[in-house]
């Protein structure tokens, strides 16, 4: 059986001129406990929720709220979420339009049922590290900014109210707090400048990222059906393209990086090694790099030991090599990592005597 607990002392008032509950003290709803409202909702007082609390109309918090349990906005008209700080919620239902006129900080989780939620700079859904969220889609998301706490890789919940259009970030080796939007607008209305490198850029959208180290990064990724596979940048002023779509010191995270879908117009980065199969010689074939970038170049074998090593530039490694003659037919990984980068390319190698 369920029961709802209040403590000694509470006092709630219900006003008809103004169909709204006040709450001037302490309020507790325990686990397994299930309140409902009705009425705007206004709390002065100490609210502790450990059950189930619905919100059917808006929410107004003047002093304290601790809810380890399980908000629910769930009413028939677009509700407001106030308050005098920053407010967090273990967990979190949205069934209904919700405007945050706070920062709003989730702690476990976020399930999207129904309705948008709409956010800013100033105000924004904010996912604490380890947190999580289930069901966005174009029916529910966020518009606006979102903030992700952490290193975990995560999706952003983002759209334009009408449209779900998430990102990607990778995971990091360090924390870090990333704070993203989405703008259902040509990218050419910030900039009409691309660099010589890019052949098309999406004309319809774009995406902002920031980061609040100094030292913060981001591999992003996008849902793509089209043929844009890389990624543009606004670097100062020209839409540029990022080898590996990590987004760093260099785009400026720190202070704001936006970006967009593109398609290079140079041709990508590749190896090859031929013969394939090879008897023993070889040549490394390396296309799409400049001929004075650095690389390393590792050839191991199926238990991960390393057999051939070389460091040096594009034009001296670009060359004929020769493998160890003691070595058995077996199958071998050609690793190349380029100087700056973090993604390294790969190629098998079959090695027959």
């Amino acid at each position: 059986m369920k029961k709802i607990i209040y403590s000694l002392g509470v006092c709630l008032a219900a006003t008809q001129l103004h169909a709204q509950v006040f709450n001037s003290t302490d309020f507790y709803v325990s686990e397994g406990a299930v309140v409902s409202f009705n009425t705007d909702v206004v709390n002065d007082g100490k609210l502790t929720n450990n059950g189930k609390i619905h919100f059917q109309k808006n929410f107004d918090n003047l002093n304290t709220v601790k809810s380890a349990g399980t908000v629910v906005f769930d009413g028939n008209a677009p509700q407001v979420l106030k308050s005098s700080k920053e407010l967090s919620f273990g967990q979190l239902l949205l069934d209904n339009d919700l405007k945050l006129e706070t920062a709003l900080r989730i702690d476990e989780s976020l399930s999207f049922r129904r309705g948008i939620i709409e956010s800013s700079t100033q105000t924004p859904l904010v996912f604490s590290a380890n947190s999580k969220y289930d069901g966005a889609s174009d029916f529910s998301h966020v518009k606006g900014v979102v903030s992700k706490e952490g290193n975990d890789a995560f999706e952003f919940p983002l759209g334009d109210g009408t449209n779900f259009r998430s990102f990607q970030v990778a995971r990091t080796d360090e924390s870090q707090k990333l704070s993203a939007a989405y703008l259902f607008r040509s990218p050419l209305n910030v900039s009409d400048q691309v660099s010589e490198g890019v052949d098309a850029i999406n004309q319809n959208e774009y995406w902002s990222l920031k980061s609040e180290s100094l030292k913060g990064s981001a591999q992003v990724s996008v849902n793509n059906k089209s043929d844009l596979d890389g990624i543009a940048f606004l670097d100062k002023g020209t839409w540029s393209m990022t080898d590996d779509a990590n987004l760093s010191a260099a785009t400026n995270l720190k202070d704001g990086t936006l970006f967009t879908l593109a398609k290079s117009r140079n041709i990508q980065p590749g190896i090859g090694v031929y013969p394939n199969p090879t008897e023993g010689e070889f040549f490394l074939k390396l296309s799409g790099m400049n001929e004075n970038e650095k690389i390393v170049v590792d050839i191991t074998n199926q238990d991960g030991s390393r057999i051939m090593h070389k460091e040096g530039f594009v034009r001296d490694l670009r060359k004929a090599y020769l493998l160890p003659e003691n070595l058995p037919a077996t199958e071998l990984t050609v690793r190349v990592i380029r100087d700056g980068s973090k993604k390294a390319l790969y190629q098998k190698m079959i090695l027959n005597k």
